[in-house]
């Protein structure tokens, strides 16, 4: 292959430019580098917003869920208020006044992280509860109902503020999906201290009132010991992420077995008491306060892991720091030694590039170079040389492997067909180039019974089968005809022809010469060999269009018996092409 005019007439100026573009190239290297030390250190300003920006939301995240918690410890000093114990209204009655100013307290502050929550609705649901739990508070003697309605007024406020946590932890997890897994983790927790305490306030009205356990709060009770199973289940397939020591594992193992011992067997032996009739064995207000403290450990953990969660976080954030530190040191370093290097590279280098990249450009160009190539360069360029020669014969070899490559790429290595990606690549351009007087159609064939034929007489005899339908489809075709193995027994046939008579007439030959196959097996039996064919015009048609116009007239084949030629039923009202 000769170089282009142009090309020859500009090598002699290319000597003499070389050596300037190459000194500019190593100014733009200095330039690149710096670029580069700039996207890289825009990268670590990323990671370092992306660490900052969690840790701020995990600070809100974990004022979001003190506020639940917040609400959620309205309702032991509420049930001790409304239990009435003589001697014990005035401390429970400071014990709400404190516990509701720090659940108003705390509503604030999360109205100013999560604004898109409507907090009307949350703060109706509060103020109806605690309305409900003063009108209880004021009976003599109190209702069942009273303080059952009161119950489930506190547990509806709480319900109308998962609004407000489920809305935080969306937007932290959209930001950061890194997060999905601890957040989702600490919720979990929250749920659990949540339930755990519903699981205590379903059995204290019956307590308070001193009537009988009702069915409808044994279920209720039975409904939250299988939710706290199921968060417990969940707690031990996702493990705490961001455990560094097993103090956080003692934390979860106590706060699981005071849940258990202390909690849920205290429920279970006031349920039993109250079923069976006999009388409660302490006080309402004495229970709650005995409850209060089995689900102690619970809060533990969920504060224990969201502080380790928030740490390990800082600590990401400051490895940011750390790193934008270090990368901006050594990209400094890397420009120094660039910009010290160049003289040297110029001085020892450019030369011998110079006819180096002279014989790769007549390489290139497939003209001949003057081999072995020297050179007054450094010694070190001496295996640069030598590749080029090796490129040379490379080159020649690599000419010689395409072609083979090519071959093997687009033919189908039993039959010697085109492969389906071939046939398709060559077929394709034929449906824009045929005309009026020249129309393309295709001819679809599968061996009928061809399994049959695999599972009685083996797969060699089934290869030497395709291998004799093969030849058989060449041997009635033209040479301009495109011919492929586009599946496992399902031929293909391209021709380019004026009416749809002569592509079906060639169908039939195919079928007929496919038939006439001469083909014995090991056992001395004749193997009958015959095809279902389907013939489609392209009428303005896409490859994928064509294709299944075709397959649905092959399958007309096979419905009919198979070993027939089926004309497209398109084709057929539409008459001749």
């Amino acid at each position: 292959m000769t170089a282009p005019a142009h090309v020859k007439k500009s090598q002699s100026s290319y000597r003499l430019g070389v050596s300037r573009q190459l000194w500019i190239g190593a100014l733009a290297a200095v330039f690149l580098s710096t670029v580069l030390a700039g996207i890289i250190l825009l990268h670590v300003s990323q990671l370092l917003f992306q660490a900052r920006h969690a840790v701020v939301g995990l600070e809100e995240l974990r004022q979001v869920l003190d506020t639940a918690s917040r609400i959620t410890a309205e309702r032991a000093p509420s049930n001790v208020l409304m239990a009435g114990e003589v001697g014990q209204i005035e401390t429970a009655r400071a014990r709400l006044n404190t516990a509701r100013a720090e659940t108003d307290r705390a509503l604030n502050q999360a109205a100013t992280i999560v604004a898109t929550v409507p907090y009307n609705d949350i703060m109706r649901h509060l103020v109806q509860a605690r309305a409900l739990v003063e009108l209880a508070a004021a009976e003599t003697p109190v209702r069942y109902e009273s303080v059952q309605r009161a119950t489930e007024a506190l547990f509806a406020t709480y319900d109308a503020y998962q609004a407000v946590v489920m809305s935080k932890a969306a937007e932290l997890i959209h930001s950061d999906p890194e997060l999905a897994g601890p957040v989702q983790h600490a919720l979990i927790l929250c749920a659990l201290r949540d339930d755990a305490g519903r699981l205590g306030s379903s059995i204290i009205a019956p307590l308070i009132a001193n009537i009988p356990m009702p069915e409808s709060n044994i279920a209720n009770g039975e409904r939250l010991n299988g939710r706290i199973k199921m968060q417990r289940q969940l707690l031990s397939l996702s493990p705490d992420l961001n455990d560094r020591s097993p103090f956080p594992v003692s934390l979860r193992a106590e706060a699981e077995a005071s849940l258990v011992k202390n909690g849920e067997l205290l429920v279970a032996r006031f349920v039993a008491e109250g079923t069976h009739g006999s009388a409660y064995s302490i006080s309402a207000a004495a229970f709650s306060d005995r409850y209060v403290q089995a689900l102690k450990p619970l809060e533990v953990w969920r504060t224990a892991y969201l502080d380790s969660l928030l740490a390990d976080y800082k600590q990401k954030e400051q490895q940011a720091w750390g790193l934008a530190w270090v990368v901006g040191t050594i990209m400094l370093c890397v420009i120094s030694l660039i910009a010290g290097g160049v003289l040297l590279v110029h001085q020892r280098v450019l030369q011998p590039l110079l006819v180096a990249s002279e014989a790769v450009v007549n390489l290139a160009h497939r003209e001949p170079v003057q081999f072995p190539l020297t050179h007054h360069g450094s010694p070190e360029l001496n295996p640069l040389f030598e590749a080029v020669a090796l490129l040379d014969l490379k080159l020649r070899e690599w000419d010689a492997d395409t072609q083979r490559l090519r071959h093997q790429a687009e033919t189908d290595e039993l039959t010697g067909l085109l492969n389906r990606r071939a046939f398709q690549m060559l077929g394709e351009p034929w449906l824009e180039t045929t005309g009026s007087d020249r129309n393309a159609f295709l001819i679809l064939l599968d061996i009928d019974h061809f399994k049959s034929i695999n599972d009685r007489y083996g797969h060699a005899t089934g290869d030497q089968v395709l291998i004799m339908v093969a030849n058989a489809l060449m041997a009635h075709v033209r040479s301009d005809d495109l011919v492929g193995r586009i599946g496992g027994e399902e031929f293909a046939v391209l021709i380019r022809a004026q009416d749809q008579e002569t592509a079906t007439a060639l169908a039939h030959r195919l079928r007929k010469g496919v038939e006439d196959i001469f083909m014995l097996a090991a056992t001395g039996e004749k193997i009958s060999v015959t095809s279902s064919f389907g013939v489609a015009a392209n009428k303005n048609l896409t490859w994928r269009q064509f294709m299944a116009k075709a397959d649905v007239a092959l399958y007309a084949a096979k419905q009919a018996g198979r070993n027939c030629v089926r004309l497209a039923e398109q084709d057929i009202a539409d008459g001749a092409v």
